[in-house]
């Protein structure tokens, strides 16, 4: 099994082009069932926000590499952010398990493709990670696991 991705930790990193640097992931957009992390809000060097589709690109060390520039899409960032959730809103939501609070929202851990598996959450005896599944509660919005 591949390892998991942070979503924060993806925040602030760089996309690069082999070296050539486009640009800074300053948020990252999930679908609105909050099952998918579907791309990245990149902040280019000619300060324009630009959409990366999350497989478009590769969790490297340092980097999140892609293979062309024109991955990073203009106008589809509007769309995404309407249609989803944004990662930055959804950070320090209060989690519930079966009506019970658990904590407030950390981070949350995608695989390869994007689907959201492990829910991170910040308590005051530390941080506890959950499964996505019924009874588990971000703010209002029920978690599904990803399909």
């Amino acid at each position: 099994m591949s390892p998991l991705h942070s979503t924060g930790g993806l925040l602030g990193r760089a996309v690069a082009l082999d070296d050539i640097h486009l640009g800074v992931c300053v948020d990252a957009l999930l679908d609105h069932r909050l099952e998918r992390l579907v791309g990245l809000d990149v902040l280019s060097g000619d300060t324009a926000h630009r959409f990366l589709p999350f497989p478009a690109c590769e969790v490297q060390a340092a980097v999140l590499a892609v293979d062309s520039s024109l991955v990073l899409l203009d106008r589809e960032l509007d769309f995404y952010r309407l249609g989803g959730r944004s990662f930055s809103d959804l950070r320090g939501l209060p989690v519930r398990r079966s009506g019970a609070h658990v904590g407030s929202l950390a981070d949350l851990l995608v695989d390869d493709e994007g689907d959201v598996r492990t829910i991170v959450v910040s308590t005051p005896a530390g941080e506890l990670e959950l499964e996505p599944r019924q009874g588990l509660v971000l703010g209002n919005l029920l978690l599904r696991p990803a399909v």
